[in-house]
């Protein structure tokens, strides 16, 4: 029998299947092509002789070769990530500070487990969110208010880096009862004569004002407020339709609340990045907290695409 390599990376990309559902999306996720992947696991099937997953299922589907293999990822790849921690700490020292400043009302659902997440990784550095909301983040990073940004756009600056969290969809959302209910796509039209409930933030900060409706000619009447669940209770009761993320309103979805549907026919997707100051862009903990917010959203958050 030939002798058999397992090796971490190897478990890493198992990971990214499993979560990812697809062998294109886990070979963003572990910075390799979809070939590099494939040729990856197919080296270890030959090595094992056993098939790991069913190639032409969607979403992925493990055989029980594969399952094995999947339980001892989760199972060694947090001891791993403990131990490079480790190291890093020995290296850098283990006291620090992040001061986190978001520029999206949605972050918080998913940004406070992160932090519980992190702050067991650091017991020592202080972590804490800027408090308000803030629509010049990386002014904060700049001025040194902040030590990591959460925002939506690459900032064409040389003093700051930017490394990608993910990608989202935005769905429309309206009451059950609604006129746009019965449309599976929504165009830029359809939102003509409607008011469009938003949170209080400016118009260049709204991707379906930016990229859908301003193109098109389309103005809308704004209400704002500053809730996610405020928002829902408007729509519900028909005084308006709103564009959320679609992890955002998934809850109020499986309830009944409210509607989704697709905003044009390409969809209207999101963007967000973790933002630094490239003087910070070596710091082992401010590297570990980009990771852990990334890691968690992907394991717990639904219909997030990997961000190139």
């Amino acid at each position: 029998m030939k002798p058999i390599f397992l090796e971490i990376r190897h478990l890493r990309t198992l990971i990214a299947l499993k979560e990812s559902g697809s062998v294109s999306l886990a070979a963003k996720r572990v910075h390799l092509t979809q070939s590099a992947l494939s040729h990856q696991i197919k080296l270890l099937e030959d090595q094992y002789d056993l098939t790991l997953f069913e190639r032409k299922s969607s979403p992925i589907r493990f055989t029980q070769a594969g399952e094995r293999l999947i339980r001892l990822a989760y199972d060694i790849l947090p001891q791993v990530i403990e131990a490079e921690l480790d190291l890093a700490r020995v290296k850098q020292g283990e006291v620090g500070e992040v001061r986190v400043a978001v520029e999206c009302h949605t972050c918080f659902d998913w940004l406070m487990p992160a932090m519980d997440t992190f702050r067991q990784h650091w017991p020592l550095v202080e972590l804490d969110i800027v408090s308000g909301f803030h629509t010049d983040t990386v002014g904060l990073l700049l001025s040194h208010r902040a030590d990591l940004a959460i925002v939506s756009e690459v900032e064409d600056n040389s003093s700051i880096i930017c490394k990608p969290l993910f990608s989202y969809e935005m769905v429309g959302i309206c009451s059950k009862d609604h006129p746009l209910s019965a449309k599976e796509v929504w165009e830029a039209e359809d939102f003509k004569d409607e008011t469009l409930i938003t949170y209080p933030v400016p118009d260049d900060m709204l991707d379906l004002l930016r990229k859908v409706l301003n193109p098109a000619g389309i103005k809308v009447t704004r209400r704002n407020s500053e809730l996610t669940i405020a928002i829902i209770q408007l729509v519900a009761s028909r005084r308006g339709v709103a564009a959320l993320p679609y992890w955002a309103v998934k809850p109020y979805l499986d309830r009944g609340y409210v509607v989704a549907r697709k905003i044009t026919q390409q969809g209207l997707y999101s963007n967000l990045y973790g933002a630094v100051r490239e003087t910070d862009s070596t710091l082992a903990y401010l590297d570990d907290f980009h990771n852990t917010v990334k890691d968690q959203s992907f394991a717990t958050l639904p219909g997030l695409l990997v961000l190139e």
